[in-house]
């Protein structure tokens, strides 16, 4: 009697062990960010870092502290239900540690915009519509107005640095990048502010994410074709996203220059004349 219990025994067990798929439990988990560089064709994943996340941070830091300054020339893609769709023009970005960036926009040797940040205050500028929307940075915007372009979220996506001041983080490990995740915390609660997506091969940051107190996504940017000035790592492309707008704005930068001192009549906001200003926060 034992004896045949042992054998209906050992029957079951390999009748599940045929219905179980084999290897499930070796299955290649997918992150919920699209790991691209596993499936990119050409990629040694033998150079894949294994980094502590102090490490980490220690090279997000450091690479954004020295980097101080940019001026470039720019193709601009715009594409936002306010214009009908996409816009494509040529233009100039400059960008100066902290919080200053300015982006103007032309075509056919007119000005369409201009994006200005100082560090406190921000502008955009639409000489066809005669308005400016201005407001200061860092701030809860409203969301009845007609603006849908954010230059003080265009800064602050260049310091990544100034991320970690004052708050929390912790980085999560996918085989092919370390995701950063920032924390404010606000009372008894530790919330979202930011997340950071970094290459483990060669160290970049391939997208970073901020985030409102209410948890939803505030602005989303992806990088794109690094190139080395002087020994720094720079972005040719960057692709940022307001979702509350569904607007993405797209500069694909040339003839760069970094860490040059810039004049700061740049990012000095002159009102236009009859520009009525539509203060936005």
């Amino acid at each position: 009697m034992q004896f045949k219990s042992f054998i209906l025994k050992s029957i079951l067990i390999i009748v599940i062990a045929l219905l179980v798929p084999v290897g499930c439990a070796t299955q290649k988990t997918r992150p919920y960010i699209d790991d691209k560089l596993i499936d990119k064709q050409g990629i040694d994943l033998s150079k894949v870092q294994t980094l502590s996340f102090p490490q980490v941070k220690e090279i997000i830091v450091s690479e954004s502290l020295n980097f101080t300054s940019l001026k470039a020339k720019a193709g601009i893609i715009l594409t936002s239900p306010r214009i009908n769709g996409e816009f494509r023009c040529k233009g100039v970005v400059r960008f100066q540690r902290p919080g200053k960036i300015r982006v103007i926009g032309s075509k056919l040797a007119r000005t369409v915009f201009d994006m200005i940040s100082d560090g406190e205050n921000y502008w955009f500028y639409m000489p066809r519509e005669k308005v400016v929307y201005k407001g200061k940075c860092n701030v809860i915007r409203k969301t009845n107005t007609n603006a849908y372009v954010f230059p003080d979220d265009t800064a602050a996506l260049l310091e990544y640095d100034r991320l970690f001041e004052g708050r929390h983080s912790y980085m999560e490990t996918w085989p092919a990048f370390w995701l950063v995740h920032i924390l404010e915390q606000r009372s008894e609660e530790f919330l979202p502010y930011g997340r950071l997506s970094v290459d483990r091969i060669d160290n970049t940051v391939t997208e970073l994410t901020m985030f409102k107190p209410d948890n939803s996504v505030r602005v989303r940017a992806s990088f794109h074709d690094y190139t080395e000035i002087n020994g720094q790592s720079i972005l040719e492309a960057i692709q940022i996203n307001w979702p509350d707008t569904n607007t993405s704005l797209t500069l694909n930068l040339n003839n760069i220059t970094i860490n040059e001192p810039l004049n700061p009549e740049i990012f000095r906001f002159k009102k236009p004349k009859r520009a009525e200003i539509v203060e936005i926060n």
